[in-house]
């Protein structure tokens, strides 16, 4: 078990016989020991057996060149986009502006839907992995090509994207829309490989890894970066995308990826490729790896193996078989983090101005790290669960890591304007864009609109009653979106 030791808080702590599911009465003092005196209570959380969306994590739907609109799907937060080139830049002379006028246009409003975007730029997408098969080329109009394959290796090529990225860097570095970013760029599909042009898989030259990872490394210094291979941009810190994800023809990629060791500090992401390959332990399409326990249960073996966040095209499925629905729930659970709250200790009854302890034990219970620093926040709500009062607290949940326990404890004070009645304690995890509630803890008592009930306080009196009202559920929650800057 680990403790952070989180300062300053202006505050208040819970109180009330609480007799809601999920809450019970406990001991437990040697978690809190510099909790025991009078007044003080632990209590237990329940995890819930829900699995629902959370942001930058699970099913990770796919917005393709054809495509223009980010369908809606039960899990997906995260989506990857393929974006042409030539959209964002077609000449050198174009600006940054373009890149982020298309951003605006391509993106409008998903903020409302707490929707983010791994974005990957590709100069070419072959419609096939066949030998031969025909390719979209979107190649700007002043890059000569010399050939299908050698115009991959000219310096005007590695000179113009350096460029390029340090306009991506201009335009999305500090966008909350964007979730992390694909390096793509080079090869087909911007996978860093030309197969099939070349059918030996010819993979990125070493004069463009440090052409990019200089650039990615230099323009991208907010958002996580990702690349295709494990045995490409050695000296980088990257994260990766496997774009075969668990196919036993490309366990190199993974076993590589494992090796490496990078997932608790850059994101690991992919797709289920269902194209190509040895599929005798996935099926051949969505709907078969989620309609057969033993597949569904090779993809979570992966995703526990690599830590991965997010995974596309598996999030394609269809219909409401039981099976199908429990094993998409059992893989959304288990891609990226997954918090959950286990007691919570407080004083049951505070005074205008006086100083009191909060303290709670969280666990990450899921594959991975949350990547980013996100603030955690105390609120106060009235009976109504208005909003009466909120306190962010120091907490790095980026160090939750899983398979731990953490302890944070805080002192706080009650606030002088707060006026004698019964409140509700809850705490909840911000988007920095806007400061809104956002990533939900996985527990039974959940209110809508992203706040966890901890338990109730009485200020200057007795609380006036003993539960903590309907808790809403975490799936069926719509109401959650971030503000752009």
């Amino acid at each position: 078990m680990k403790r952070n030791n989180i300062f300053i808080l202006a505050c208040f702590i819970m109180a009330g016989c609480l007799s809601n599911k999920g809450i019970m009465a406990s001991e437990g003092w040697d978690k809190y020991p510099e909790f025991r005196g009078i007044g003080y209570k632990i209590i237990e959380l329940e995890e819930t057996p829900e699995a629902f969306p959370n942001p930058m994590k699970g099913f990770r739907p796919g917005v393709y060149l054809s495509g223009s609109s980010f369908n809606n799907h039960e899990y997906g937060r995260v989506y990857k986009q393929y974006i042409r080139y030539t959209d964002l830049e077609t000449t050198a002379q174009d600006s940054v502006q373009k890149i982020i006028d298309w951003s605006n246009r391509a993106w409008a409003g998903i903020e409302r839907r707490n929707i983010k975007v791994i974005p990957r730029v590709v100069l070419t997408y072959p419609t096939s992995n066949q030998p031969g098969a025909p390719g979209m080329d979107f190649w700007p109009d002043d890059i000569s090509q010399p050939s299908r394959l050698s115009r991959w290796n000219t310096k005007e090529l590695s000179d113009r994207l350096t460029q390029f990225i340090v306009k991506l860097g201009e335009a999305w570095d500090n966008d909350p829309r964007v979730a992390a970013v694909e390096v793509g760029l080079w090869g087909n599909w911007g996978e860093h490989h030309l197969y099939p042009d070349d059918p030996n898989g010819r993979i990125i030259p070493a004069s463009f890894q440090k052409a990019l990872g200089d650039a990615f490394t230099s323009s991208f210094r907010n958002k996580k970066v990702m690349i295709r291979y494990p045995d490409t941009f050695i000296k980088y810190q990257f994260g990766y995308y496997w774009d075969s994800f668990a196919l036993p023809d490309d366990s190199k990629g993974g076993n590589g990826m494992i090796r490496r060791n990078v997932w608790k500090n850059q994101m690991i992401s992919g797709e289920v490729a269902y194209d190509w390959g040895n599929r005798s332990q996935l099926g051949k399409s969505p709907n078969e790896t989620l309609m057969n326990d033993k597949y569904t249960n090779h993809v979570i073996s992966w995703i526990n193996r690599l830590h991965a966040s997010s995974l596309g095209w598996i999030d394609m499925y269809s219909g409401n078989d039981s099976t199908l629905k429990a094993n998409a729930a059992r893989i959304q659970k288990a891609l990226g983090y997954r918090f959950v709250i286990r007691s919570a200790v407080y004083k049951e009854k505070a005074t205008n101005g006086e100083e009191i302890k909060i303290g709670f034990e969280v666990s990450n219970v899921g594959a991975a790290p949350f990547y980013y620093d996100w603030p955690v926040e105390i609120s106060l709500l009235n009976q109504n669960r208005d909003l009466i009062y909120k306190k962010k607290i120091s907490a790095d949940i980026r160090t939750w890591l899983l398979g731990e326990t953490y302890i944070i404890v805080d002192s706080i004070v009650i606030p002088n304007d707060i006026k004698s009645d019964t409140y509700i304690i809850a705490v909840s995890v911000l988007d920095p864009a806007g400061n809104q509630p956002s990533l939900r803890f996985a527990n039974s008592n959940y209110y809508n609109g992203g706040r966890t009930p901890l338990g109730i306080i009485g200020i200057n009196k007795e609380p006036k009653y003993d539960n903590f009202d309907k808790f809403d559920s975490l799936f069926l929650d719509y109401t959650l979106e971030y503000k752009l800057n």
